[in-house]
């Protein structure tokens, strides 16, 4: 999360915890994922956003006008989508880089699986401080293989950071950019991945997320076009993160993405849109999808390959 609310904190920070915390007590399995982490940490947001936004634990239906239709279930998702990849690769990196990581908690709920990785969570000095805190307010103790490393994508060079962190001969990293790149410019979002590029050795691998280009405002205003022929849920998801002060400022053309990863050195390993997270997460054994996922976003999951 890059862009902050007026206290400084990520709202949609606050909300993708508060949405965890709520999918950790759900009696639905299929919406349901371990994040204990974030139950805990969602007890400590007094924010007037996060308050009301609480309401929506109270219940399985609540209707809630700054959730976005279809973003519940896609956070549950791109959670699932992401603890898997973590847990399955377990051990194969010698670095983990969470970048803009906000509320994120894998390093302490996957610590015996990630005890010999070293990870770094990337985020702004507010945001990352903000966790901090109420990490020590709610008694959790990082685990020691965490660094937290502050950083401002508005100032600061990914690529600074990385210098000082150099890899060994064979040394593999996997880097998460989750809820990411939709919040960075487009030179922003090119320095990045330059970053990673240059740092990563062969074998190296990311997951990130991404909208479509097609849904970025334009004037302040969402505009419709000729691409939205199957969309649900984002004029209101636009619109969501615009009124928090969030609004999207890069996106990937549907068709774009294989030309974008390959100025990168970065070849595809999995696609997941919201159909095909429909499919794997949310559809039962007589093909009934229980589950609708707003289709503003996408999972990419590559590897980096030195030619």
């Amino acid at each position: 999360m890059l862009k902050k609310a007026k206290s400084g904190v990520s709202a949609t920070a606050e909300l993708t915890c508060l949405l965890r915390a709520k999918s950790y007590g759900e009696k639905r399995p299929q919406l349901k994922c371990d994040d204990y982490v974030a139950v805990i940490l969602s007890q400590t947001f007094h924010s007037f956003f996060s308050m009301i936004q609480k309401t929506f634990l109270l219940g399985d239906d609540v209707v809630n006008l700054a959730t976005p239709v279809g973003i519940y279930p896609y956070i549950v998702a791109r959670t699932l989508y992401i603890d898997q990849i973590v847990q399955k690769t377990a051990g194969r990196f010698s670095k983990i880089f969470i970048l803009g990581a906000g509320y994120d908690s894998r390093a302490i709920r996957f610590h015996h699986s990630l005890q010999h990785s070293r990870i770094f969570e990337i985020d702004h000095p507010t945001m990352q401080q903000n966790k901090i805190e109420k990490l020590a307010k709610a008694h959790i103790t990082p685990p020691s293989n965490l660094t937290f490393i502050p950083l401002d994508f508005n100032q600061q060079n990914l690529a600074d950071t990385l210098a000082a962190l150099p890899l060994q001969p064979g040394e593999k990293c996997l880097f998460l950019l989750e809820g990411l790149l939709m919040y960075l410019t487009h030179p922003q979002v090119k320095s990045l991945f330059s970053a990673i590029s240059d740092y990563s050795s062969d074998g190296s691998q990311i997951i990130f997320d991404f909208v479509y280009d097609h849904l970025l405002v334009s004037d302040h205003k969402f505009v419709a076009t000729s691409a939205m022929t199957d969309e649900y849920g984002v004029k209101e998801s636009v619109e969501g993160v615009r009124s928090l002060g969030e609004e999207w400022t890069f996106g990937i053309a549907e068709k774009g993405l294989d030309a974008f990863l390959q100025q990168y050195g970065l070849t595809l390993l999995d696609r997941a849109d919201a159909r095909e997270l429909e499919k794997r997460f949310f559809t039962d054994n007589q093909g009934k999808c229980l589950e609708k996922i707003n289709t503003a976003s996408c999972l990419v999951y590559a590897t980096r390959e030195i030619s």
